[in-house]
């Protein structure tokens, strides 16, 4: 009887090998997939959904900046719906009166944060990229190219597409 019970307490004490294989392909695929998102140079744009973007050839990389896209019927910014394109086309007045207070409103936030920081304010320096859908009228790019500018976001540029050439 006391045989039998030394021999389970053998069986459990032993040590068995840690097998790595199952843990390098984990690894293998998670470097993998940081790799494979690593961007070099630039500032990656996402277009939103709907905007068809024009092409261009430039070779030019996006810098970091604020984005406002206009597509269909919709002014948005930071992925949220700011003003409606039917409606300021009836508007007399240039200025989007709903996106300046959300680009003077970023721009308070941008300042305030530099301010806690300790940097230049001075330094601010107002960038602003537009994705407008290929076939916005221009008077709506002109509209928001104008409210951009007068919020203090002189720095504009466009979204676009590159093509290889």
């Amino acid at each position: 009887m006391r045989h039998r019970r030394t021999r389970r307490i053998n069986i459990r004490s032993r040590h068995t090998p840690l097998r790595l294989t199952s843990m390098m392909d984990i690894l293998t695929v998670l470097l993998l997939f940081l790799l494979k998102s690593f961007v070099v140079e630039g500032e990656v744009i996402t277009p939103v959904a709907g905007v068809d973007l024009p092409e261009s050839t430039s070779k030019t990389t996006p810098q970091s900046a604020v984005v406002v896209a206009i597509f269909e019927d919709n002014i948005m910014m930071d992925s949220e719906l700011i003003a409606r394109v039917s409606d300021e086309v009836a508007q007399d007045d240039l200025l989007i009166a709903a996106l300046a207070e959300r680009l003077t409103a970023a721009r308070e936030r941008t300042l305030a944060l530099a301010e806690r920081r300790g940097e230049d304010m001075d330094l601010f320096e107002g960038k602003v990229a537009i994705q407008g859908d290929r076939d916005i009228r221009f008077e709506i790019l002109q509209r928001v190219m104008y409210t951009c500018n007068v919020s203090g976001y002189e720095d504009i540029s466009l979204a676009v597409v590159g093509t290889s050439s």
